[in-house]
């Protein structure tokens, strides 16, 4: 009896969530909520842009301080590349941080103490001469402002959006890859015209220009906003069954090993491109290629995604990344390399916007809100897994092809591991609705 009585009350519970949340939706007009989701991707859009655009041209700043005429010279790679590290790893492991300072600021005031940091951390290291000020102003600043800023709008974008899930947040997650082909051509034009602590500072500028006016584009969708918890602490109850099950695991560590690689060509595509013999200029436009293929095959994939199974297309590209590291990158001359830049910017790009979309899909839209924060703190663990780690098998002062060569295969290593992670994910969901092609 008490446990039919607690079954009821559930029950209850729920119906009066769902009613709640019908309620709130139908108080907003459908066009308010439209305006709302184009909202919201834009807003995504440009915060991608500035974080992970100056994220992916960290490689351009990273070469330079490394230069005879930088202010790093004569330091070890590794803890050159372990700034860059840094401020991308917080940007994801603060989630918990952002869903704490939810409970007492709103969105708006969120996103705009963020824009604020990250201007002040690249300003603040125009006056650095040491690895340790620069891992914190570029680094640790960075990094706490880009996760105030980045993750509101990622967080609250999917609710929005059901069948064309996979589109709209590859045009959200695009941005990143337009931010690296804008951002990484203009931060090498801006240390040969200015110098680099001056270049610095105009990024910070540009930064805090960019991000003020999204501070009023995000809000929360309604049936979210509507909910009990939501209301009191903004954070939905955590399921800890799904949390321990084997999807949930294998997600998580898909999403962490994928995120080690991740950056991982970025940092020293420029760098390679050099040991290979083209000119530093033309190392920021290799880094500005692949990202400009990067954000259109986002867009390309989340339309196919949609179409032909988000999870289908997870497992391709992560296969893909693989052999594009091993054929490519590993054996690489001059052409194959030119290849690698463009083809790794077609396979990997859309990974980021695929993850946050099949977890909807896997877990459910109700469950998105509370366990986002486990995928972002899972790939800011990778971050730290990835380049500083890959800059210590890099040999020799990273001078010609074969100092690479070690960090290539650690490179191709994790993007392996990734690829099984999520294949398995894939036969258990097979397992249990039969293999429904488009998933």
């Amino acid at each position: 009896m008490i446990h039919g009585r607690t079954t009821e009350i559930e029950e209850s519970s729920n119906n009066d969530s769902i009613a709640a949340a019908d309620d709130a939706v139908s108080d907003l007009s459908h066009e308010t909520l439209i305006r709302r989701s184009y909202m919201i991707i834009v807003a995504g859009f440009i915060a991608n842009f500035i974080v992970f655009g100056f994220a992916f041209t960290y490689g351009v700043f990273q070469d330079f301080y490394l230069s005879q005429s930088g202010p790093l010279f004569g330091k070890p790679v590794s803890s050159v590349s372990i700034i860059g590290s840094v401020a991308t790893g917080l940007t994801y492991l603060l989630t918990v941080m952002n869903n704490f300072l939810l409970r007492f600021l709103s969105i708006k005031q969120t996103m705009f103490l963020g824009s604020f940091l990250i201007a002040m951390g690249l300003i603040c290291a125009s006056f650095a001469h040491e690895i340790w000020q620069f891992a914190l102003s570029q680094g640790v600043l960075f990094g706490i402002g880009s996760s105030m800023t980045y993750l509101p709008p990622v967080v609250h974008a999917p609710p929005y959006f059901n069948t064309h899930r996979g589109i709209a947040m590859g045009i959200l997650f695009s941005g990143t890859g337009v931010g690296g082909l804008v951002l990484a051509p203009l931060t090498r034009c801006l240390i040969s015209r200015v110098g680099w602590q001056w270049a610095l500072r105009i990024c910070g500028i540009i930064s805090f220009t960019c991000l003020l006016p999204i501070c009023f584009l995000v809000y929360p969708h309604p049936a979210y906003a509507a909910s009990p918890s939501s209301s009191s602490t903004k954070i939905e109850p955590l399921n800890l069954k799904l949390v321990f099950s084997r999807k949930f695991i294998l997600h998580m560590t898909g999403a962490l090993l994928q995120s080690a690689g991740y950056l991982i060509p970025g940092y020293y595509m420029s760098s390679f491109g050099q040991a290979l013999g083209f000119s530093s200029s033309q190392g920021a436009v290799f880094i500005g290629v692949n990202n400009a293929v990067n954000a259109l095959s986002k867009v390309i994939v989340g339309h196919f995604s949609d179409r032909f199974g988000r999870l289908n297309m997870l497992v391709s590209c992560c296969l893909l990344s693989a052999i594009t590291v091993f054929a490519l990158w590993l054996t690489s001359t001059r052409d194959t390399f030119i290849s690698f830049v463009v083809i790794y910017g077609v396979v990997s790009g859309p990974i980021i916007s695929l993850l946050p979309t099949c977890m909807v899909e896997l877990f459910g839209v109700q469950n998105y809100q509370s366990t986002t924060w486990f995928l972002y703190f899972c790939r800011g663990v990778g971050t730290f897994l990835g380049s500083p780690i890959a800059g210590l098998f890099v040999q020799n002062g990273a001078f010609s092809v074969h100092d690479y060569r070690n960090a290539i295969l650690y490179n191709g290593s994790l993007f392996s591991a990734n690829f099984l992670c999520f294949m398995c994910m894939r036969v258990f969901v097979a397992s249990g609705n039969h293999w429904k092609i488009r998933q």
